[in-house]
């Protein structure tokens, strides 16, 4: 009789298979109806592989099939002045039909403000909330007034406080490099990685005092910078990524951000071929380190200027080359 019954569930999961195999989406319902999975362990299936689940980053619906793999993909990673801390206009911002973000949930859609939206977020190591007004979408707003013909694909993986030693290589996806890595291989498949924005350090200047147990290295960040754009370029099989970073400016409580100085001169001394240092000292603070709304539009357009004045003189060293 239990062999009947076994009989009856493996045919059933197997009519379960066909059905499954027409899209993702059918057999996550099947699963929340009929738990297939549990089924499925009886007769010794695998869950995870045995369906041709839709991979993460092909969700190909919000972007018009004109624009798909096309995209010139920006990574953008550091800490909270790069995810945005500004404050968002009531009215909101008008969204760009040639820009578009890789959304915390992994799903592609038009860009708007927050960028760093935590709603639904995959990689939890990264998550911050609330998500803010930032310098992505001025900056991709600049490249494609400057370039029409250009669609650009925004990939956030900042989180607010993280130390440049915790950005250092680790492939695990519940780090910051390995996460940050995984969504980017998985945004690729609407584009080519075109740069790397960067904007971190203010928290590798505070009184280690205030917390013992982390690593700060402020008299290291150089060094560690270096090393973690090396593997991103290793990892990513491009040598040549470019990347502009911003270099801390100000703040208001400077008997906390002891190390500030120092962060700030390690950052300038930077040596890195295909990178550009952008500055934030004149920039207006909404708070003791984060900007203003304004500010941060002002900060992506330098971005997008560094970005293309950096191009464009790769493009001459390439030409002399040749």
């Amino acid at each position: 009789m239990k062999l009947k019954k076994l009989s009856a569930v493996a045919l059933y999961a197997v009519t379960i298979v066909g059905v499954f195999t027409v899209g993702g989406m059918s057999g996550i319902f099947l699963e929340k109806a009929y738990g297939v999975k549990n089924i499925l362990k009886a007769i010794g299936l695998n869950y995870r592989t045995s369906f041709p689940v839709q991979a993460q980053g092909e969700n190909e619906s919000n972007i018009p099939e004109a624009y798909q793999g096309k995209l010139q993909l920006f990574i953008l990673a550091g800490q909270s002045n790069m995810s945005g801390m500004g404050a968002i206009p009531p009215s909101g911002m008008s969204v760009n039909p040639k820009i578009y973000v890789f959304g915390n949930d992994y799903h592609w859609k038009l860009a708007k403000e927050p960028v760093d939206d935590p709603t639904n977020q995959v990689d939890l190591v990264s998550k911050d909330e609330p998500g803010g007004f930032g310098p992505a979408v001025s900056f991709a707003s600049a490249l494609v007034q400057n370039h029409p013909d250009m669609v650009v694909g925004l990939i956030p993986c900042a989180k607010g406080g993280s130390l440049i030693h915790e950005w250092q290589r680790n492939l695990n996806d519940s780090t910051l490099y390995g996460s940050c890595l995984k969504r980017v291989r998985a945004a690729s498949v609407m584009g080519n990685v075109s740069g790397l924005l960067y904007f971190q350090g203010e928290i590798d200047a505070i009184d280690p005092k205030e917390h013992p147990t982390r690593v700060f290295l402020p008299h290291q960040w150089a060094d560690k910078f270096t090393s973690l754009i090396r593997d991103w370029r290793s990892d990513l099989k491009l040598p040549t990524l470019p990347v502009v970073f911003a270099q801390i400016g100000t703040n208001t409580q400077p008997d906390r951000f002891k190390n500030w100085a120092i962060v700030k001169e390690q950052q300038r001394q930077v040596k890195l071929p295909f990178s550009v240092m952008t500055t934030t000292d004149d920039l207006a603070l909404k708070d003791y380190v984060h900007f203003t709304t304004e500010s941060y539009q002002i900060l992506g357009q330098r971005f997008a200027e560094a970005y293309l004045n950096l191009r464009s003189e790769m493009s001459k060293k390439e030409q002399k080359n040749k």
